[in-house]
C-alpha cells in the first residue's frame, strides 16, 4: 500500500474512534467514584476517560524522554561512527580523484586522513602508495604497501608491491611475490604479464616458455611478439645448455616439433654440437632440418658436421643440389665434404663454382687450403689474399 491510500485509511480510522467516542459520552451517564481515605473523589465516567487517556499519554511520553536519555551516548557513538565513515569515504574520493589527475600529493595527502580509519585503512594506504610511486618516490610505496594488514587487502598489496619492485629493478624479489600469486590466481592478466616481464629481467628463460601460451590464450599478448619472445627464449636456452652434449640434445628432443623446425633453433643446436665435437649429432639434426625446409645458412653448416661418414653426407647433399643447383652455400658445404673425403678435383669444383655464385671468406679459405694439400702454393696465397680482401 503507498503512502497516500496508508494516509486517508488513518484519517478515516482517527475520525471513526473520534465519532464514537462523542456518541459514547453523549449517552454515557455513569460516574466513578474514587475512595481514598479521608477523601472520596467523584468523577464523570467520560472525564475518567480523559484523565486515563491523558495519563497513559503523559506516562508514554516519560518512557520515551528516559529511554532517548539512556541511548543518547550510544546513538551519539554511532553517529560519530558513521560520520567517520562517511569522511573516511570522502577522503578516498577525493585521493582517487587527485590521484587520476595527477596531483599525487594532494592524493597522497587525502589516502593518510582516510586510513585512520581501520574499515578503509587498507584500500587508503593502497592509494597512498600509487600515489607516492607515481610521483616518482616508489621508496616511499613500499612501507605503505607494508601497512597493509588486512587478509582480503593481501592480493592488492602483493600486485602492488610487485609492480614497485619491477620498476625499482629488483625483478628477483618481483618474480618471488608474482609466483605466489600466480599460484593462487593463475588466470590473473595483471599478474601474468608483470611475470613475464620479472622472467625477461632475470633470463628465466625456461619460464618464458610456459608464460608465454597463457598470455596468448588471455588475448594480452599478440602472437607475433609472442613469437619473438619465444624464439629469443629458445635461442639462449640453446645457449645456456652449450656445455653439455646432453643437456643440449635432451633439450632438442624435448622441443615441440614446430621450434625444431625453425632454421634458427635447428642451426644454433646444430653449431652447439659441432662446438662439441658431436658431428654426427649435428648432421642429423641439419637433415631434419633442411628436408623440412630450405635454408641457405644450414645448407652451408652441413659442410662442418663431421658425421660418420662423409661419403654418405656427400650423397645426400648431391640430392639436394638437383633442386638448388645455384645454391652457394650448398656448393661450399659440397666442397668442405669431398675434401674430407680426399675427392680433390670434385672439391675443387664445387669451391669454384660457389666462389662464381657468391664470393666468400669461407669459401677462399677452403681454397687456399685445398691448394696447399695438391702443392700449388701460388694459388693458396691468391685465395688467401682474396679471403683478406673480403674479411677487410
Amino acid at each position: 500500500m503507498n503512502n497516500p491510500i496508508r494516509s486517508v485509511v488513518w484519517i478515516l480510522g482517527i475520525t471513526a474512534v473520534a465519532v464514537a467516542i462523542a456518541l459514547i459520552g453523549r449517552y454515557n451517564q455513569g460516574f466513578v467514584m474514587l475512595v481514598i481515605p479521608p477523601w472520596r473523589i467523584e468523577l464523570s465516567l467520560n472525564f475518567a476517560f480523559v484523565l486515563l487517556g491523558c495519563g497513559f499519554i503523559v506516562l508514554y511520553l516519560l518512557i520515551r524522554s528516559v529511554s532517548a536519555l539512556i541511548q543518547a551516548p550510544g546513538n551519539l557513538r554511532v553517529w560519530r561512527a558513521e560520520k567517520e565513515r562517511a569522511d573516511a569515504r570522502d577522503a578516498i574520493a577525493d585521493a582517487l580523484t587527485a590521484l587520476f589527475s595527477g596531483r599525487f600529493d594532494h592524493a597522497e595527502s587525502a589516502a593518510r586522513r582516510a586510513m585512520a580509519l581501520d574499515e578503509t585503512r587498507d584500500i587508503a594506504a593502497t592509494i597512498a602508495a600509487w600515489s607516492t610511486f607515481e610521483g616518482g618516490n616508489a621508496a616511499r610505496a613500499i612501507p605503505y604497501l607494508q601497512n597493509i594488514t588486512g587478509e582480503n587487502a593481501a592480493r592488492m598489496r602483493d600486485t602492488s608491491l610487485a609492480y614497485v619492485h619491477l620498476a625499482e629493478g629488483r625483478a628477483a624479489e618481483a618474480l618471488t611475490i608474482l609466483k605466489r600469486l600466480h599460484h593462487i590466481d593463475a588466470r590473473n592478466p595483471g599478474v601474468l604479464k608483470m611475470k613475464l616481464e620479472a622472467e625477461l629481467a632475470e633470463f628465466a628463460w625456461d619460464e618464458v616458455l610456459a608464460t608465454l601460451p597463457k598470455l596468448v590464450q588471455a588475448g594480452l599478448l599478440p602472437e607475433s611478439a609472442a613469437e619473438q619472445i619465444r624464439m629469443n627464449a629458445i635461442l639462449n636456452l640453446v645457449k645456456k645448455k652449450a656445455a653439455s652434449s646432453d643437456a643440449l640434445l635432451e633439450f632438442w628432443k624435448a622441443l615441440p616439433s614446430g621450434s625444431r623446425r625453425e632454421p634458427a633453433v635447428a642451426g644454433a643446436v646444430a653449431r652447439g654440437l659441432i662446438a662439441l665435437g658431436c658431428g654426427a649429432d649435428a648432421q642429423q639434426v641439419a637433415e631434419e632440418s633442411l628436408e623440412h625446409e630450405w635454408d641457405s645458412g644450414m645448407a652451408r653448416l652441413y659442410g662442418d658436421c663431421k658425421g660418420a661418414s662423409a661419403l654418405a653426407q656427400i650423397e645426400r647433399a648431391e640430392t639436394w643440389l638437383r633442386s638448388h643447383a645455384r645454391d652457394a652455400s650448398l656448393l661450399l658445404a659440397l666442397g668442405k665434404l669431398c675434401m674430407r673425403q680426399g675427392l680433390w678435383g670434385k672439391a675443387q669444383s664445387y669451391l669454384e663454382a660457389s666462389i662464381v655464385l657468391e664470393p666468400s671468406l669461407d669459401a677462399h679459405m677452403a681454397l687456399a687450403n685445398l691448394m696447399e694439400r695438391l702443392g700449388r702454393p701460388a694459388d693458396a696465397v691468391r685465395h688467401i689474399r682474396k679471403s683478406a680482401e673480403l674479411a677487410g
